[in-house]
């Protein structure tokens, strides 16, 4: 190496001599055939990641297929239970969500019944008797809109024996002097309760 700096001292000075020039030849020569390889070997690098990937991949063999199979079979029946439980809690949500609906159509029809009916009482009753009525009359609409005693005892802050004993003495359509009598046997079993 020290030749070859020497060399490249005395060309800087300006001196050519033949015995320099030779061995700088040969190291420019090295260079190049250096440099050229070093270029070859990054374009066969590149186009070796550059290649197409097979679209096939290599052929399984007997144990893999078998595997791979099983795992199917395992994932598509977990799919198709997991596709089960959703279903069904679908369909649980749905029908508890109809059944709320309506219920709040009936008591949504009883409240327009009753607000419909609140001015036209009969001027014949007491206002003893006509609290009587309108209590009665909120029970009985909401037993013909098709709750039962326990919700209708729920919704009116009632006992469930006190909403079936009123159900239960409910006058018939043709017959209004039964239900007074009744109305006052039960005013007065209430009173004394």
């Amino acid at each position: 190496m020290s030749h070859l700096s020497s060399v490249c001292l005395s060309l800087a000075n300006g001196a050519f001599s033949s015995d320099g020039l030779i061995p700088l030849g040969i190291a420019l020569l090295a260079m190049f055939l250096l440099m050229n390889s070093m270029r070859r070997r990054q374009r066969d690098a590149v186009k070796r990641f550059d290649r197409p990937v097979p679209l096939r991949p290599p052929p399984l063999t007997r144990a893999e297929e078998v595997e791979l199979r099983r795992n199917i079979e395992s994932l598509l029946a977990e799919l198709q239970e997991l596709s089960r439980r959703i279903s069904a809690d679908i369909d649980t949500r749905y029908a508890k969500l109809e059944a709320v609906i309506r219920d709040a159509d009936r008591r949504i029809a009883v409240l327009n019944r009753l607000t419909r009916q609140g001015g036209e009482r009969p001027s014949e009753h007491s206002t003893e008797d006509m609290g009587l009525d309108v209590r009665y009359d909120v029970v009985y609409e909401l037993s013909d809109a098709g709750l039962s005693a326990i919700e209708i005892a729920k919704d009116l802050g009632k006992t469930t024996g006190e909403i079936e004993l009123i159900l239960r003495l409910r006058p018939k359509p043709g017959d209004k002097t039964a239900g007074k009598d009744e109305k006052k046997n039960l005013k007065a079993e209430s009173k004394e309760g």
